[in-house]
C-alpha cells in the first residue's frame, strides 16, 4: 500500500481490513470519556463507517476518581448496546473491558479476580504520567500470578521514561507489551510526544495501536489521517491488533 502521492492520507484509507480498536473511552457517564448515548453512538458510527470491525472499550478504573467495577462497566455496555440497533448501528461489534490504573485498587481487584479482560488473558493497563507506581514489580508480579499478560496503554506518554529507551527494555523483558496511542502521531499531545511516538515505532518498541478516543473532537483529529510518510507505517502496525479479533 503506497500513499506516496498524497501530503496527507485520511484515515479511513489507512484502516487495514478487520482492524480492532483496543483502546477508547465509549461508555457514557463512565469516566472522562463521552457523556452519552447519543455521543456514543455518534463515534461508534464513524468508526463503523471508518471500516472498523470491533470495538473493544475501555473505561478508565482508578482510585477514588473512577473506581468502576467490572459489574458497573458490564451494565454500561449492555445498556448501550441495546440502543445501538435501533439507531441503524449493527456492523461494528461492541465489547468492553477497563484501562485499568496500577494502583492500590487495580492491586486489590486482581487478588479478588474482579477484572474484565481486554481479550482472552490480555489486560490494558497505564501509570500516571508523573511516575510509576513505586510498587511496579509487586503489581507486575501479581498480574502473572493471575495469568495475565499486560498491555502497556500509551507509552509514548510517559515522560519521564523519554530520556531513557533503557527503561522500556526493562519493562518489556518483565513482561508487558506497549500500545501506542494513533493519536500521539497527528501531534495531539504536542511535538514532544509525537516525537517519541516515532522513536518508539522506529525501534519497534510497539505491539499494538489504539484510538484512545474520548470525544467528538479527538474523533475529527483522527479521521484527518496522517502524513503520507507515516501512513504505511501506521497499517502495518495496526493490522497487528488481529489477535483480537
Amino acid at each position: 500500500m503506497l500513499f506516496l502521492s498524497k501530503k496527507e492520507v485520511p484515515l479511513k484509507e489507512i484502516i487495514p481490513d478487520g482492524y480492532v480498536d483496543i483502546h477508547s473511552h465509549l461508555l457514557p457517564g463512565i469516566d472522562d470519556g463521552v457523556k452519552t448515548i447519543y455521543q456514543s453512538a455518534y463515534i461508534l458510527e464513524q468508526f463503523e463507517n471508518l471500516g472498523i470491525k470491533k470495538i473493544i472499550t475501555t473505561p478508565h478504573v482508578i482510585q477514588q476518581v473512577w473506581p468502576n467495577s467490572s459489574k458497573i462497566i458490564t451494565e454500561k455496555l449492555e445498556k448501550l448496546k441495546r440502543v445501538l440497533p435501533s439507531l441503524g448501528i449493527s456492523k461494528i461489534e461492541l465489547q468492553a473491558s477497563a484501562e485499568y490504573m496500577m494502583d492500590d485498587l487495580f492491586y486489590q481487584r486482581i487478588k479478588d479476580n474482579d477484572i474484565l479482560p481486554l481479550h482472552k488473558n490480555y489486560l490494558l493497563v497505564e501509570m500516571s504520567t508523573f511516575s510509576a507506581p513505586i510498587n511496579l514489580n509487586e503489581i507486575l508480579f501479581e498480574i502473572k500470578l493471575a495469568g495475565y499478560i499486560p498491555i502497556l496503554a500509551h507509552p509514548e506518554r510517559y515522560t519521564f521514561y523519554q530520556n531513557d529507551l533503557k527503561k522500556y527494555d526493562e519493562l518489556k523483558e518483565s513482561g508487558f507489551l506497549f500500545q501506542l496511542n494513533l493519536l500521539s502521531f497527528s501531534g495531539y499531545y504536542g511535538d514532544q510526544i509525537k516525537a517519541f511516538a516515532k522513536k518508539l515505532v522506529d525501534h519497534d518498541y510497539i505491539d499494538f495501536t489504539g484510538s484512545d478516543v474520548h470525544n467528538y473532537h479527538q474523533l475529527g483529529i483522527l479521521q484527518k489521517g496522517f502524513s503520507s510518510k507515516m501512513a504505511e507505517k501506521i497499517t502495518t502496525l495496526m493490522n497487528k491488533n488481529k489477535v483480537f479479533a
